[in-house]
């Protein structure tokens, strides 16, 4: 199968082509260039009309949509949830599993090793880049809305059942304070697991330590992060300085204009700079689901948090102390880092595409690049997705 697309606007990592075409062989970008298109027999050919040509997007932080959670769901419930996610552009996922039991962590995992051979198949949902575990070995110190209750020291011996099942899982996000936890970097390092610092209350230096014991990452920056503080008279820094301060420190950043107002964005934007950068969706069950502005939503009997508020496009717990995870989708994301934020498109694509790749080993997509997998997307003028390209075959 050999496909041309012409008349592209390319997203690049690094710039635009404005009048290039791109030729698909097979499930890879086999070549792309400006001006005239090559010749040579093609089995379909796409006119893009001038619109944008991006990579698909990587989401490597992601609960779930439209109802469904990645770590309670049934099967159904997970392929469901993913394709509501696909249709908005993410073409590669990180299901992310929040802080549970232990006994639920095991049917979760379970659930994903049965869908192996579904995901290898199926085009209407995203590749599946492995598991993201967001706990449990976190801190209830941070302000955040996971279950808490559940939260512990690393234990090898759920750890390595959780490697045995899912050998798969690609990031872990824990608190480096807690006892045991600078040993746990290292072990994830080792494993080739992307080490992050998420719903933690380390100090500067605790950070700095975790940084030379393999967390070279940090799970939603600002959002159940320590950072500037007073104890007494005396002003103390947290995870947030410590990630200006580490130059090659990666951040996830969830860009859905709430969680993070303009000039948070923007700030993040300035130090860190596109290659350190990923953005997410940090979506719960909630994400396309219709409910009116303000409503309450209960979780499930089995959580013993009391459920959420969906108001002004965000997920709050009910006391509106703090948001409860967002309902956004990665096409959002887009517009929102552009429109509002005020970032190039090649820089916002590049945090949506090649950055989170390559922060999580998935060496095959992210960029418009010869010999990657053609996972792309044509964009209208508004960065509205006009049509999903999965594998070289179109699919929406």
């Amino acid at each position: 199968m050999r496909t041309l697309i012409k008349n592209a606007c390319l997203i690049l990592t690094d710039r635009l082509i404005r009048s290039g075409w791109l030729v698909i062989e097979n499930s890879l970008i086999d070549d792309f260039g400006d001006g005239t298109c090559p010749d040579g027999h093609f089995d379909e050919v796409l006119d893009a009309q001038g619109k944008y040509v991006s990579p698909g997007f990587v989401d490597t932080h992601v609960h779930g949509a439209v109802g469904q959670d990645f770590t309670e769901s049934d099967t159904d419930g997970i392929l469901e949830a993913m394709r509501h996610h696909f249709l908005h552009g993410t073409t590669t996922m990180l299901p992310t599993l929040t802080s549970v039991k232990h006994e639920q962590y095991v049917k979760s995992l379970e659930n994903f090793r049965s869908l192996l051979p579904v995901f290898a198949e199926r085009n209407d949902i995203p590749e599946f880049g492995g598991i993201h575990m967001e706990g449990p070995y976190c801190s209830g110190a941070a302000l955040g809305a996971q279950n808490t209750s559940t939260y512990r020291d690393p234990d090898y011996r759920e750890i390595e059942l959780y490697l045995e099942m899912a050998p798969y899982i690609k990031k872990w996000t824990a608190a480096p304070e807690r006892n045991g936890g600078m040993d746990f970097g290292r072990f994830l390092e080792k494993k080739g697991i992307v080490a992050s610092i998420g719903h933690s209350n380390a100090t500067y230096e605790q950070v700095l330590h975790a940084y030379e014991c393999g967390y070279h990452h940090i799970t939603h920056l600002y959002s159940a992060c320590s950072f500037y503080h007073r104890e007494g008279a005396y002003r103390k820094a947290g995870i947030v300085e410590a990630a200006w301060m580490l130059d090659n420190m990666d951040v996830e950043m969830i860009t859905d204009g709430i969680h993070l107002p303009k000039e948070f964005l923007q700030l993040i934007y300035k130090i860190k700079g596109a290659d350190h950068i990923s953005m997410i969706t940090d979506a719960i069950r909630y994400c396309g689901v219709d409910v009116p502005d303000g409503s309450f939503v209960p979780y499930t009997d089995g959580d013993s948090r009391r459920g959420v508020i969906i108001e002004g496009g965000v997920a709050m717990v009910p006391e509106r102390t703090c948001f409860a995870g967002s309902i956004a989708t990665a096409d959002r994301l887009l517009k929102t880092a552009v429109n509002v934020a005020g970032i190039g498109i090649v820089d916002a694509v590049k945090m949506l595409s090649a950055t989170p790749a390559r922060i999580n080993g998935l060496t095959d997509i992210g960029q418009i690049t010869r010999g990657k997998k053609a996972n792309l997307l044509i964009l209208d003028s508004d960065l509205n997705i006009c049509t999903i390209i999965l594998r070289g075959k179109k699919a929406r």
